[in-house]
């Protein structure tokens, strides 16, 4: 545990003190979330912890701050779930858990999406814009007919044995590695486990896929993989016309043609947070392939 002391920091964090992460840290983190008006759910943080680390600020014993990293191989990691309780806000706090992370995470592109209160202070650690995310949702979605398909098209259910396949093709996307969320989300044991996900094919190759879980208010389509944008659509629109009545949400690539399409669909862009980057830029593959909506915006 590392105490903070006068001499060591300005006299608004004297009383601060940052340590490690652990899993008993959780309910606690979620509490913050909640005070901050975020939608996530406890087993939202169990998956997050599970998949990466993070360090929590203290004060008179009680969490008033938390911080996420996750490295994703040796070249991407991205960071997220920041949050300083309000009544500490101001102070110093962010700061001083982002710096703690940033050491730790040298020698890779590290990937955020801020909120414009976190904006500023991003951009002073050297953190710049490289695009944007449409959050888009809708609390009770309308029917939407499933998508016709080709006849060179097939969708099939996605599975445990699936988890290679799918790290791969999520590397071409993003330069990404994740085999240990594909893992938490495929495993039929997890609490954090998908409520149905499904593979794109075209002429027996895979061609993208996609996923729905339970997260925040309602469902969450994401991630969402493919090598065009009309086998992205194709993928989105079979889940969401298995979703009527339900709340329904999608973080998606604002430049990527889902966002006008979502909204004629009756999911509205609700919030705009801007992607970041630190030492780096997006990957961009040659061959077409995109991660068109995110698992999380913290997890990217």
């Amino acid at each position: 545990m590392t105490k903070q002391t006068a001499n060591a920091e300005p006299q608004t964090m004297t009383d601060i003190v940052l340590r490690e992460m652990t899993a008993e840290d959780l309910p606690a983190c979620h509490g913050l979330s909640q005070a901050v008006g975020w939608s996530h759910r406890l087993p939202d943080w169990m998956l997050a912890f599970e998949c990466g680390k993070g360090w929590v600020a203290e004060s008179a014993g009680l969490v008033v701050g938390s911080a996420l990293y996750w490295k994703w191989g040796s070249d991407y990691s991205t960071l997220g779930l920041v949050i300083v309780s309000p009544e500490c806000q101001g102070r110093g706090v962010g700061k001083k858990l982002l710096t703690t992370l940033l050491a730790k995470l040298e020698g890779t592109k590290v990937r955020l999406h801020a909120t414009p209160e976190g904006k500023p202070l991003y951009e002073k650690l050297g953190f710049v814009t490289t695009g944007g995310i449409c959050q888009h949702q809708s609390p009770e979605l309308h029917v939407i007919p499933a998508p016709a398909l080709g006849e060179d098209c097939q969708l099939q259910p996605l599975k445990l044995e699936d988890v290679a396949t799918l790290t791969e093709l999520d590397t071409l996307s993003s330069g990404m590695q994740r085999s240990a969320l594909y893992q938490a989300l495929l495993d039929p044991s997890s609490p954090a486990r998908i409520e149905k996900g499904l593979m794109l094919t075209r002429n027996g190759q895979p061609v993208g896929f996609s996923m729905l879980r339970k997260f925040g208010r309602g469902d969450v389509i994401g991630p969402v993989i493919a090598a065009s944008l009309e086998e992205a659509k194709l993928l989105i629109a079979q889940l969401l016309s298995e979703s009527s009545g339900k709340f329904v949400r999608l973080d998606v690539e604002g430049a990527l043609g889902l966002s006008e399409w979502l909204t004629g669909l009756g999911l509205p862009c609700v919030d705009k947070p801007t992607t970041m980057y630190k030492d780096g830029e997006p990957c961009i593959c040659a061959a077409g392939w995109r991660n068109f909506s995110l698992i999380t915006q913290a997890m990217g």
